[in-house]
């Protein structure tokens, strides 16, 4: 017998066990594929990090409402490098299905299939019992200088009612400083189920100096919280709002209350901003609370270059510069990625048997 020869089969055979064991291994660590939708929901990430001289515009909806739903965006300004449409709308449970449509300024949207927890959609951030977050990407039609509306029409199995929505476009106009900016999108799902009580947004590194600040705004958004009930909102570790996401509107100088509503505030946090910063949600003693945008504003007193790859001046629109910083199941195209990684390991592994 020609030993030799044993011992090379032997090897070339426990070769190829070491690699089934490697796919196995890699297959069990890929996440179930779910792009869409989680529970627990998305934490906000990053979609654009840039400098402009000008301005960032964030305007939004009066609160929760029957479909079909209007909301007029008031003085949107022009020359716009970037604008996105949100629309939040109330799925009732994770098992309905349904479906939103979007006329904005006359133009009919793409409309949307909302499947809950088989929800793939990439525009779509799903969480909860069905709660939806949904963007339009819209440059190409807002009116700049006028009046600008968007009309939401829901329908299917679902509850249908619209939470709210907002418009929040980046422009230009030499006439105004130069503003470094942070918009990051998402849907965080605090509650009390899975005790998932708070949430850290962290912003990427500023690109100018932190000394040379005339002013910095921190706009946030929700799309669910409770009236009187004591959420917080800090920045960089200090407390900036009690009862953050206080769903209210004013009508007719009073102030109203609509349950479980969109709410959108500005604070200023001139004072606390650093060259890096976050905020963290905290829901203490509220059911649910549901974070789903923050844009940062930090207005230099000179003009801040940003590095030219992410450079917005000479891009009149643009996609998202990377994926929302999500669990991978958000990450749309993830799953493809990996799978057809996975197979040419795996066709790879059994050549070698």
């Amino acid at each position: 017998m020609n030993w030799n020869i044993v011992r090379e089969d032997a090897s070339r055979h426990l070769n190829g066990i070491g690699h089934i064991l490697a796919v196995t291994l890699i297959l069990s660590s890929i996440p179930v594929a779910s792009a869409q939708y989680a529970s627990d929901g998305f934490n906000l990430g990053t979609i654009r990090h840039d400098t402009v001289v000008g301005g960032v515009y964030v305007d939004g909806g009066h609160g929760v409402g029957t479909s079909p739903y209007t909301e007029v965006f008031t003085d949107v300004p022009s020359d716009l490098l970037f604008a996105r449409l949100y629309v939040g709308v109330k799925g009732g449970t994770k098992e309905a299905t349904g479906w939103v449509s979007v006329v904005f300024n006359e133009h009919d949207l793409e409309t949307i299939s909302l499947a809950g927890l088989n929800d793939t959609n990439p525009e779509v951030y799903c969480s909860g019992n069905g709660e939806y977050w949904i963007y339009y990407d819209v440059a190409e039609y807002v009116a700049g200088g006028n009046d600008n509306t968007a009309t939401i029409t829901t329908g299917g199995k679902i509850d249908g009612r619209v939470k709210g929505t907002a418009l929040v476009t980046v422009y230009r106009d030499s006439a105004e400083t130069s503003k470094e900016y942070w918009i990051c999108e998402g849907n965080i799902n605090l509650n009390y189920r899975t005790e998932h009580d708070c949430e850290t947004v962290a912003f990427e590194r500023m690109f100018g100096s932190s000394d040379d600040l005339k002013s910095a705004t921190l706009w946030t958004m929700y799309l669910s919280g409770n009236e009187d009930v004591n959420d917080t909102l800090s920045f960089n570790g200090h407390l900036i709002a009690e009862d953050a996401a206080d769903g209210g509107c004013m009508e007719g100088g009073v102030y109203v209350w609509r349950d479980l509503c969109f709410d959108l505030d500005s604070r200023d946090v001139t004072e606390y901003i650093q060259p890096q910063n976050n905020i963290t949600y905290n829901r203490t003693i509220d059911g649910y609370l549901q974070p789903v945008g923050a844009v940062l504003i930090a207005e230099h007193t000179g003009k801040v270059p940003a590095p030219s790859s992410r450079s917005t001046e000479s891009i009149p629109e643009s996609p998202p510069e990377s994926p929302p910083e999500s669990p991978p199941e958000s990450i749309p195209g993830f799953e493809s990625i990996v799978a057809i990684t996975t197979i040419l390991i795996s066709a790879s592994a059994v050549r070698r048997l």
